[in-house]
């Protein structure tokens, strides 16, 4: 049971910033179509007319909303990974020595 627990220990966060980077990245790959179905979400919400100069500018705000949510986790995942793989190679390597 101890050795499981180390294991979740040492390879946990590694699979943690995994799913932060898979997620960020579906996030900007799918973000003009979810931005396109909030837009219509929203327009629907509203009534279901709108002028198309304003639906345009809304429909753009979601996208770039969806861009930048998706930037920020794929960032701060890899960020996580590079300092969690650092880690572990510097433990690596004094394991070696």
């Amino acid at each position: 049971m101890d050795e499981i627990m180390k294991s979740i220990k040492k390879y946990g966060f590694a699979i943690f910033t995994i799913v932060i980077i898979t997620i960020g990245f579906l996030t900007i790959i799918n973000g003009v179509e979810n931005g396109v179905d909030s837009a219509n979400e929203y327009l629907t919400s509203m009534g279901g007319s709108m002028d198309t100069d304003s639906f345009l500018v809304i429909m753009k705000g979601y996208i770039l909303s969806n861009f930048i949510f998706g930037g920020i986790l794929l960032l701060v995942g890899l960020s996580f990974f590079c300092m969690y793989l650092y880690k572990f190679l510097k433990e690596m390597d004094l394991g070696n020595e």
